[in-house]
């Protein structure tokens, strides 16, 4: 008899063990999965975030690079004022894109910020320079300009260190330089 009680109880012990595992085996593995679900989400909204950085920071340089080579065609009498006001109309329209972009995030908290202000005052003093072309004052209005340019150079690094540290406090991530 004690044998046989025995025998039901470690059938009975089974039989919960076996349930138990068959039950928490899957719940188990299914918390990781869903884990690293959002572990591949959160890395993936990340890098999102990033690609729109990069985005925004790209428009920004090219933006700079069409000033810096406005500047120089413009001290040479070969600026074609047309084509710089085109240029500047899509610059100007790409990086407000860009940066609408980063203010949804909420990584900055509009889209007039003050690189992009200092792009478009250079840019108007550029066309000024040009316009103005061999009168006597136009060195001292190029070299205003140039200062322009260090400005907007400037603060465009300012404006990419501080959406860094923004990106980096969002993401958890070190994307400091």
């Amino acid at each position: 008899m004690d044998t046989a009680l025995l025998g039901v109880v470690c059938g009975a012990a089974g039989t919960v063990a076996g349930a138990a595992v068959a039950y928490f085996g899957p719940l188990q593995l299914e918390r990781r999965r869903e884990r690293r679900e959002r572990e591949v989400r959160t890395e993936d909204r990340a890098a999102a975030d990033i690609a729109r950085y990069v985005n925004a920071r790209t428009a920004a340089d090219q933006w700079l690079d069409l000033l810096r080579r406005a500047y120089q065609a413009a001290l040479e009498n070969r600026l074609d004022l047309a084509r710089f006001d085109d240029d500047v109309v899509r610059s100007s329209d790409e990086l407000r894109l860009r940066l609408t972009e980063l203010a949804h995030l909420g990584l900055i908290e509009s889209n007039t910020n003050p690189a992009f202000i200092a792009f478009r005052r250079t840019a108007v003093e550029i066309r000024r320079l040009a316009a103005d072309g061999d009168r006597a004052d136009s060195d001292d209005r190029g070299s205003e300009v140039l200062r322009s340019l260090e400005a907007c150079a400037a603060e465009r690094t300012d404006w990419a260190r501080c959406v860094l540290r923004r990106l980096s406090a969002r993401t958890g991530l070190d994307l400091s330089f």
